[in-house]
């Protein structure tokens, strides 16, 4: 096995581990089973494309690639690819929904509580969220 292609395999599992491990430390875990298997598979994805494309540049070079370089491009590859998927995601939603408006966007249109539009409406029952 080449050094690079140790490099990428290593840069893979712990980009994974730590992606996944601040995932749910820090949002917590998925409300659904489902969930989890999808956030734990676009990171897989994203992760092993970086590895993948930074393994081909690599593999060739003389002298071989340090692990700094390595890493350091990696993590370069990292975050472009998750750049360009989250740009991606949030075009396809608006393609899709272009009625749909932003939770800032709801709020600022609700009327104050104590407004006559908004008494006896579902929203003061818990019931609603933007009409």
């Amino acid at each position: 096995m080449s050094v690079a292609t140790k490099q990428a395999l290593v840069c893979w599992v712990a980009a994974l581990a730590l992606i996944i491990a601040a995932l749910f430390a820090f949002v917590g875990a998925p409300g659904s089973p489902g969930g989890a298997g999808e956030a734990i598979g676009r990171v897989f994805a994203h992760t092993g494309i970086a590895a993948l494309i930074c393994w081909v540049l690599a593999r060739r070079k003389t002298p071989p690639w340090s692990w700094g370089r390595f890493v350091l491009v990696y993590l370069a590859l990292v975050v472009v690819l998750a750049v360009v998927a989250n740009a991606g995601r949030a075009h396809a939603v608006e393609a899709w929904a272009p009625e749909a408006i932003s939770a800032a966007q709801c709020t600022s249109r609700q009327p104050s509580p104590h407004s006559p539009e908004r008494r006896n409406t579902a929203q003061t029952r818990g019931l609603g969220s933007c009409l």
